[in-house]
């Protein structure tokens, strides 16, 4: 029996008191509540013996799946698996790291596989929600790959902010301060990433869906943008 099958459900679900739970409430509060049926698929996972890696390649599958699923199936199931699939992706995306916590695995290595997995995510999610639109939408004229370009564009965005945060974190950024009054919208909307799989069953909506999605990812990059704007109003 390898280190993964070793480890007991309860020591798991103590994995969910640790400090990392509460600033996700705080900070991306739509992603904290798959942590809890992770625990489970935490403990079903290390009993196979599959490793944290091994868990982040399934999740990266489920995130290529994502636009095949919505461009290929009956459109009648197409949005439930696009869904489905979006949130299952967050459960393997919470138990790759809690799998590799419980067990010791933790590495560089693993952190970086999870990341870029979680960026592929992320832009293959936005492109099938757009794919869906043109599907729904699209009616006698068939696809016309507006909607799909427009979803391929906001999770280039959703990218590119993720870039310009990381670029532009510094040193005081590693022990977060707490939030203020005027601090708690810009928490609310950019903790919403969670939802964003169920945008898929939008159905007649699924335009404005996408364009929520442009919207999301603009505010993304400007709130990635802040610490220049401050710096600049500063100087």
């Amino acid at each position: 029996m390898n280190a993964s099958q070793k480890v007991t459900f309860r020591r798991i679900a103590a994995d969910l008191r640790l400090p990392y739970l509460r600033e996700e409430w705080r900070t991306a509060w739509s992603i904290a509540p798959y942590r809890f049926p992770s625990v489970p698929l935490v403990w079903l996972l290390a009993r196979a013996g599959l490793s944290p890696l091994a868990v982040s390649g399934l999740a990266l599958l489920a995130a290529l799946l994502l636009p095949a699923l919505a461009l290929w199936l009956p459109l009648a199931f197409a949005p439930w698996a696009v869904a489905g699939a979006g949130a299952l992706f967050q459960m393997l995306d919470c138990a790759d790291g809690m799998l590799a916590r419980v067990t010791g695995a933790t590495s560089k290595t693993g952190g970086d596989v999870d990341f870029l997995v979680d960026m592929a995510q992320w832009g293959l999610l936005y492109l099938a929600i757009g794919i869906l639109a043109d599907r729904v939408l699209g009616g006698a004229g068939g696809m016309t790959w507006g909607w799909t370009a427009l979803g391929a564009l906001a999770g280039w965005g959703r990218l590119l902010a993720r870039v310009i945060r990381d670029r532009l974190a510094g040193a005081e950024d590693a022990v977060p301060a707490p939030l203020r009054m005027i601090d708690w919208p810009v928490a609310f909307v950019s903790g919403l990433s969670g939802l964003i799989p169920f945008l898929a069953l939008s159905g007649d909506w699924l335009g404005a869906a996408v364009i929520a999605l442009m919207v999301y990812s603009a505010l993304d990059i400007a709130e990635g943008l802040l610490p220049v704007l401050r710096a600049l109003r500063r100087g």
